[in-house]
C-alpha cells in the first residue's frame, strides 16, 4: 500500500538509503534531520506513519513521541509512530513502546524486514481507521431505524432518495426542527456509492461566528489566533472521499458562506493561518429550517451558495402531516430505549395511542423520541403506556382533538420551536444544558434560542451580593 511517511533521521547517508528503498515500494517521503523539524512538519501534514530516529539532535526521539501524542486532537487520524534504534538501545526503543510507539526498527535491520515492519504498521493503522468507520456505520444504520415510511409522503421521499443517492449533485433536506434532516442526509450517503466512507456532520447553527466555523470546517494551522494550540484538521479534510453534512446552513455566518461556496466550487481549501491548498473530494448535503429564498431576499444568505446546493430538494412532511408514521415510530423508540436502559418493552392502549396520533408534535420525530425516552426512564415497570401515563408526561389534548392550547393548526414555525424550547425547559427544570440535551442541540444553540424567544424564569435572575 501506497503511504505519505515522515522520516526524522540526523544520519543523512542512513536516511537516504532508507528513503530509497521505501519510495521503491511506492512511499512518498518527507525527510526531518531533527526532533523540532519533525514536529513541525507534522504540525503541517498529516501523515499515514512517522518513522523517527531515536537518538536525535534537540528533542530526542521519546520527547518527539510525548509531544506529538500531547498536540494530537484528531482522533480520526492517529498517525502511528516507528522509532528507528540502534543494537545498543533497544531498552530506550521499548520504553517508547509504552508511550505509545507502534513498533520500532533496530538499524541493522535488512530492508526487507524494515519493508515488513512497516507494512505491517500500516496494515494495522488502517485496520484501526475502518473499525472506527464500521462503528459509525453501525450507530448509522441503528439510527435509521427511526427512519419510519408507513406513510405515503414519506414512501415518496424513499422512492426519490433511491433515484438520486448515487447522483453526487447537492442535495437541499428541508424541514421543521426535529423533523428528521440528519436521519435522512444520512439515508441518502449510505444509499450512495459512498457509503463505506466518511459521514461527518456540521451544525451551522452551533458555529454563530466567522472564526468558530471556519475553525471547525476548514481547520487551522498552530498559533493562527489565541488557544490555537496545535493544528487540526477541519471537517472538510476530514470528509475527504465521504460526504459532508452542513445542518442547519441558514445560521452558516454569511463571511463564511463566500468561503465555504469557494472550497466546494474548487474543491480544495486553506487551513486558517496556513497557505497550503489541501484538496478533497466529497459530497454534500445541506439542510435547513428556514426558507433560504426569503433569507437571500433580506441578504442573510448568499443567492449563489443557495445554487450550489439546491439542485435537488427535498421537503420533510412535519410528523403532524404523517399520522401513519406516529405508532410505528412510538414502537420503536419504546423497543429502543427498552434495550438501552434494560427494561421491558410496554405496550400501548387504545387511549394512548388516540392521544399520540392527535397530538400536533410542534418538535415531531425528535419530541416524540423525547417523550418515549422519558416515560421509558420514568416509569420502571410500566408494562402498559396509557393516556392517564401520556398526560402526566405533557400530552394533552381538549374536546376537539387537538392540542390542548388549541393552536396546533394555526402555529408558525418560530411559535412551534419555541414551544419546543418551553417544554424541554420545563421537562428539565429550567436547566439549559439538559434541555439542550433532550432536544439533541449544542447549549449554544439553546442559549441563542432562550434569548431570540426572550425565554425567561425567574431562576435565571441575577441576583447581586448583598452591600
Amino acid at each position: 500500500m501506497s503511504a505519505s511517511i515522515l522520516l526524522i533521521e540526523d544520519d543523512s547517508r542512513y536516511a537516504a538509503r532508507i528513503r530509497k528503498n521505501l519510495t521503491l515500494e511506492g512511499h512518498e517521503v518527507d525527510m526531518a534531520e531533527s526532533g523540532e523539524d519533525g514536529l513541525r512538519m507534522a504540525a503541517e501534514r498529516a501523515y499515514d506513519l512517522i518513522l523517527s530516529d531515536i537518538k536525535l539532535p534537540g528533542i530526542d526521539g521519546v520527547e518527539f513521541l510525548r509531544r506529538i501524542a500531547a498536540e494530537r486532537t484528531d482522533e480520526d487520524h492517529e498517525t502511528p509512530v516507528v522509532m528507528l534504534t540502534s543494537v545498543d538501545s533497544v531498552r530506550v526503543a521499548v520504553e517508547a513502546m509504552k508511550e505509545g510507539a507502534s513498533d520500532y526498527i533496530t538499524k541493522d535491520a535488512d530492508r526487507d524486514e524494515i519493508i515488513l515492519r512497516i507494512d505491517k504498521v500500516l496494515s494495522g493503522a488502517k485496520a484501526k481507521a475502518a473499525h472506527r468507520n464500521l462503528q459509525r456505520h453501525i450507530q448509522d444504520v441503528y439510527d435509521s431505524n427511526a427512519f419510519v415510511a408507513e406513510s405515503a409522503p414519506m414512501k415518496a421521499m424513499l422512492d426519490e432518495i433511491d433515484s438520486v443517492a448515487d447522483s453526487g449533485a447537492g442535495i437541499l433536506i428541508v424541514g421543521e426542527t426535529g423533523a428528521g434532516k440528519e436521519v435522512i442526509a444520512r439515508y441518502i450517503h449510505r444509499r450512495g456509492p459512498r457509503a463505506n466512507s466518511t459521514f461527518i456532520d456540521v451544525n451551522c447553527a452551533a458555529l454563530p461566528s466567522d472564526n468558530m466555523f471556519q475553525s471547525e470546517v476548514f481547520g487551522h494551522e498552530k498559533g493562527a489566533f489565541t488557544g490555537a494550540s496545535a493544528r487540526k484538521r477541519g471537517k472538510l479534510e476530514l470528509a475527504d472521499g465521504g460526504t459532508l453534512f452542513l445542518d442547519e446552513i441558514g445560521d452558516m455566518p454569511l463571511e463564511s458562506q463566500g468561503k465555504i461556496l469557494r472550497a466546494l466550487e474548487t474543491r480544495e481549501f486553506e487551513r486558517l493561518g496556513g497557505s497550503q491548498k489541501i484538496r478533497v473530494d466529497i459530497n454534500v448535503i445541506a439542510a435547513t429550517n428556514k426558507d433560504l429564498n426569503e433569507e437571500v431576499k433580506t441578504g442573510r444568505f448568499r443567492q449563489d451558495l443557495l445554487y450550489r446546493l439546491d439542485i435537488i430538494r427535498l421537503t420533510i412532511p412535519p410528523l403532524r402531516e404523517r399520522v401513519e408514521d406516529i405508532m410505528p415510530l412510538a414502537r420503536h423508540f419504546f423497543d429502543a430505549y427498552a434495550r438501552k436502559y434494560n427494561r421491558t418493552a410496554p405496550e400501548i392502549d387504545g387511549g394512548a395511542r388516540r392521544l399520540l396520533e392527535g397530538y400536533a408534535w410542534p418538535g415531531n420525530v425528535r419530541e416524540l423520541k423525547n417523550l418515549v425516552e422519558r416515560v421509558v426512564i420514568r416509569n420502571r415497570d410500566c408494562r402498559v403506556v396509557d393516556e392517564t401515563l401520556l398526560t402526566r408526561e405533557g400530552l394533552r389534548l381538549d374536546d376537539n382533538g387537538v392540542e390542548a392550547d388549541g393552536r396546533a393548526g394555526s402555529l408558525s414555525l418560530e411559535d412551534m420551536e419555541r414551544d419546543a424550547i418551553v417544554r424541554a425547559l420545563e421537562e428539565s427544570n429550567w436547566v439549559q444544558s439538559e434541555a439542550a440535551r433532550l432536544l439533541k442541540i449544542s447549549p449554544d444553540r439553546m442559549h441563542s434560542r432562550v434569548r431570540k424567544y426572550n425565554i425567561q424564569h425567574p431562576s435565571w435572575r441575577t441576583h447581586k451580593p448583598k452591600e
